[in-house]
């Protein structure tokens, strides 16, 4: 993937201390400028009132490989916005929810169509399980999600909906919804929350799930039994039966990191005794060697 090397403003932006910022992107098939209208999970209007504010011709950014996108930051986490022309009758994309970080989008002005081209333009990792906290298990004939929120949330509800069957799976059956059980932090200290629904019911499952903290929200999401989400909707991860998400360092899967693992690092490279090691090989060669053990002794340190 191509990644931004060079990001030229062409006009001074005021510093604004925030948590995040979302910086829109856009390019048109015409060379028009498009206007914005952007909102946040609570409705709150972020960019004047519909159809939102031209973009500005000045705003602009230049990637690497040449091409000059219009360009407007917002000091928000996450963002929901629609691109349009701005005359009547109005030329609109369909709602693009859940907007953070740095976003790319090609807008064809004339038929009202997008394309997200974000991943051209930044890398995107695929997303590790062992960065996730211990506490993400696998919960046995219950509906039950997770959602990766951004490190300010100290608060998460879910509302979860069947479109089939009419059915709501939350308690209060009001929007935002239940709130669920913060359940630890991913390595890099985001959030973590675990949504237990009700049992199974085979012929009336959800179909859609959405997670918010009162004021910003997913999109509408597709529910997948054991999903792991985060703020843009990405389903990042299933946690499945019988599956055991490892924590960095932890070589005989006791949920902490000890001179124990240590041990049995040692004990495996004497005699390949392995009856104590569940996740030896920590930097993924498919062997384990002194250098896992060197990981795991900075990792204790660190703690």
């Amino acid at each position: 993937m191509k990644k931004i090397t060079t990001l030229l403003i062409a006009i001074a932006l005021v510093a604004i201390s925030a948590s995040a910022t979302v910086n829109v992107h856009v390019r048109t098939t015409t060379g028009d400028v498009p206007y914005l209208y952007a909102w946040d999970g609570a409705g709150v209007q972020l960019n004047g009132e519909w159809p939102g504010t031209i973009m500005d011709e000045t705003s602009t950014s230049t990637t690497d490989d040449g091409l000059v996108w219009f360009t407007q930051s917002f000091d928000a986490d996450a963002i929901n916005i629609i691109f349009n022309d701005g005359n009547d009758p109005i030329i609109q994309t369909a709602d693009i929810c859940g907007v953070t970080g740095d976003a790319y989008y090609i807008f064809d002005i004339e038929e009202g169509e997008f394309e997200n081209v974000t991943g051209t333009y930044v890398e995107i990792e695929g997303f590790d399980p062992s960065t996730l906290p211990a506490s993400v298990e696998f919960v046995e004939g219950k509906e039950f999600a997770y959602f990766v929120a951004p490190a300010t949330w100290t608060n998460c509800n879910v509302w979860a909906w069947s479109k089939t069957t009419g059915t709501n799976f939350t308690n209060s059956k009001v929007w935002p919804g239940d709130a669920i059980t913060l359940v630890g932090n991913t390595t890099n200290g985001a959030p973590v929350f675990q949504w237990i629904g009700p049992d199974i019911v085979e012929n009336d499952r959800p179909e859609g799930i959405i997670f918010n903290n009162g004021s910003t929200k997913t999109a509408d999401l597709e529910y997948v039994a054991g999903g792991v989400y985060d703020l843009t909707g990405k389903l990042l991860y299933t946690v499945e039966q019988g599956s055991v998400t490892p924590v960095p360092g932890d070589v005989n899967g006791d949920g902490k990191v000890t001179s124990v693992d240590i041990t049995a690092l040692y004990n495996w490279l004497l005699d390949e005794n392995d009856s104590a090691i569940v996740n030896g090989d920590q930097n993924g060669d498919g062997k384990i060697t002194s250098v896992d053990i060197t990981i795991v002794y900075n990792i204790m340190l660190e703690d």
